[in-house]
C-alpha cells in the first residue's frame, strides 16, 4: 500500500486551526502516544497502520518492518506488555525506549518470554510526531544525521487558499443530494441518515485521506458476508465529533447499514468500524464516493473519499 504521510492511518493531521496548536505539543505525552500506536498496530497485525507512522529508511514497505522485527524475535501478536522509558524531547526532536515482554516461540509453540529493547527516534514535522529511526541493535546516538523529512501540506491549506467557500459546498450539497436520490431510487441499504452539510466546509479527499483509511479484504465471494473496515486516526488535540461515513453501495453489494457513525474521537486515538457487505456477483465493485462528515472545533466539515474497489471472485 502506497504510504502517505496519514504520514501518512491511518498520518498528517486532520485540520490546523492558526493558533489553536491543534497539531501537537511537542511534549512527551505526544510522542509516547506515537510510539505507542505504532507497537501497538505492529502487534495487533495492522502492519500498514504501523507503517503509517514511520517515515525514514529503516523500513523501506510494511512488509519489511515485519520482517525486520520477526528476525529479532518480534512477531505480530507476540508483545504481552510494553513500557516506554527515557524519554527526552529536544526541540523537534525526540528519543524513547521501549521495554518490551515478547512471547518466545520455539517450534511454532510459546517457551516463555523475553525482555526485548526497542529504540525510537521521532522528529516533528509540521507539527506532527513521526518515526524516523527504529533500533533493535541498541541505543541511538543523538549525533547520528536527522532525515530529511518533509511536511505535507495540512487539510486547513486548500481552506485557507480558497476563502470563497460557497462553490464547494455547493458542490458538497450536489453531491450528497445525488447520493440521497440513488439511495432513494435503488432502495439501498437500510439505515442511511439524512446529514445536513449546507453550512459544513468542504475538505479536499487528498487531505482526508491522510487520517481516513478504508481497508477491504483482498478478495470476496459471491453470496458470502466479509469486512470492509474503515480506519480514522485523528492527529490533532482536539476531539472529532458526530464523525460519520456513508458509501453509495451498488445493487449488486448488499450492507445493512451504509452509514458508519464514529462517534466522538479523542486526540490520539485510532478508530475502527466495519461495512460487513455481501457482493452477490463476480468482478470488481466500487463504493462509490464515500461522504464524510464530521464537526470539529466548532464547525461542520464534509468531504468526499476514493472508491473502495472490492475483488469479488
Amino acid at each position: 500500500m502506497k504510504k502517505t504521510l496519514f504520514c501518512t492511518l491511518m498520518c498528517a493531521v486532520m485540520l490546523l486551526v492558526a493558533g489553536s496548536g491543534c497539531l501537537g505539543s511537542g511534549g512527551d505525552e505526544v510522542v509516547n502516544e506515537t510510539v505507542t500506536s505504532f507497537l501497538t498496530s505492529f502487534n495487533e497485525g495492522d502492519v500498514d497502520i504501523a507503517f503509517s507512522y514511520y517515515e525514514g529508511k529503516d523500513f523501506l514497505v510494511p512488509a519489511t518492518l515485519e520482517i525486520k522485527f520477526k528476525n529479532k524475535g518480534i512477531l505480530v501478536g507476540s508483545i504481552e506488555q510494553f513500557e516506554l522509558k527515557d524519554t527526552v524531547v529536544q526541540d523537534d526532536v525526540a528519543y524513547t525506549t521501549a521495554v518490551c515482554t515478547v512471547t518466545r516461540f520455539e517450534r511454532n509453540k510459546a517457551a516463555g518470554t523475553d525482555e526485548k529493547l526497542i529504540y525510537f527516534r521521532l522528529q516533528k514535522v509540521g507539527g506532527i510526531w513521526l518515526i524516523t529511526k527504529v533500533s533493535l541493535d541498541g541505543p541511538i546516538s543523538t549525533a547520528e544525521a536527522l532525515e530529511n523529512v518533509e511536511a505535507s501540506p495540512t487539510p486547513l491549506d486548500p481552506i485557507i487558499n480558497n476563502i470563497p467557500i460557497i462553490s464547494g459546498v455547493t458542490v458538497a450539497i450536489l453531491v450528497l443530494g445525488v447520493y440521497l436520490n440513488k439511495k432513494e431510487k435503488s432502495g439501498g441499504g437500510s439505515g442511511a441518515p439524512v446529514v445536513d452539510i449546507s453550512t459544513a466546509v468542504p475538505v479536499e479527499k487528498e487531505a482526508l485521506a491522510q487520517f481516513i483509511r478504508a481497508m477491504p479484504a483482498q478478495m470476496y465471494s459471491p453470496g458470502s458476508k466479509a469486512p470492509v473496515d474503515v480506519w480514522i486516526k485523528n492527529f490533532s488535540q482536539q476531539q472529532y465529533d458526530n464523525v460519520t461515513i456513508i458509501g453509495n453501495f451498488p445493487g449488486t453489494v448488499k450492507v445493512k447499514k451504509p452509514a458508519l457513525s464514529f462517534g466522538k474521537i479523542s486526540p490520539g486515538e485510532t478508530v475502527k468500524k466495519t461495512w460487513v457487505v455481501t457482493p452477490s456477483v463476480p468482478g470488481w465493485v466500487a463504493i462509490e464516493d464515500p461522504m464524510v462528515v464530521f464537526d470539529y472545533a466548532g464547525a461542520r466539515y464534509s468531504g468526499q473519499l476514493d472508491p473502495v474497489w472490492l475483488n469479488v471472485q
